[in-house]
């Protein structure tokens, strides 16, 4: 992975990398067409880069956010926040994945998964969680082979489209039951 900043020729295609605040308009535009086009995002209105930028500032020095480019373009995105606020969640992280939808089934996903995953381990993270709005094959696929397993499901959770959808819940261990330790920030470079 690298650092520098820029979307100039010296980018590999398919270069998954840290994100970087000038690549939120690219994630918003990403995201926003989930958001638009189907029920993996349950908002109902797109978001605006600002949000992102936000987001990026608040979260990207605890939790690894990268994305990957291709043709000079945000291909796909994925990062971990929290999983929720109260203290003894510290160690659990969540995490999102996007991909283009233009460039599904390309490997992509597992791409900046894990790179992320590695991350979060190294950070001392010990569980990583993901919600998966139903039915998604691709998605669960994506997250079992990464290691995820099945760790619930709400049903009928979101109301969008005119229907009700189910979201199931899937996570990975990443370490064991003791102590845990500190958890450190993002290594510079990783994400």
């Amino acid at each position: 992975m690298t650092s520098s900043t820029g979307h100039g020729p010296d980018r590999a295609p398919g270069l998954v990398r840290p994100a970087e605040q000038g690549d939120m308009p690219g994630v918003c535009a990403l995201v926003n067409h989930y958001i638009e086009h189907a029920v993996a995002n349950f908002r109902t209105e797109p978001q605006r880069p600002k949000e992102w930028e936000e987001l990026w500032h608040a979260h990207h020095g605890r939790y690894p956010w990268l994305v990957a480019e291709q043709d000079g373009e945000i291909a796909g995105f994925c990062c971990a926040g929290p999983w929720k606020t109260r203290g003894a969640y510290a160690w659990t992280a969540e995490s999102t994945v996007y991909v283009g939808p233009d460039r599904l089934g390309q490997g992509l996903g597992s791409r900046l998964y894990r790179p992320l995953l590695a991350t979060l381990a190294a950070q001392g993270f010990r569980s990583v969680v993901a919600g998966i709005t139903l039915p998604n094959p691709g998605s669960v696929a994506l997250h079992t082979s990464m290691g995820f397993e099945p760790a619930g499901l709400i049903r009928a959770a979101g109301f969008k489209f005119g229907a009700w959808h189910d979201v199931g819940y899937w996570q990975l261990r990443l370490a064991g039951d003791g102590p845990p330790g500190e958890v450190l920030p993002v290594p510079p470079g990783a994400g």
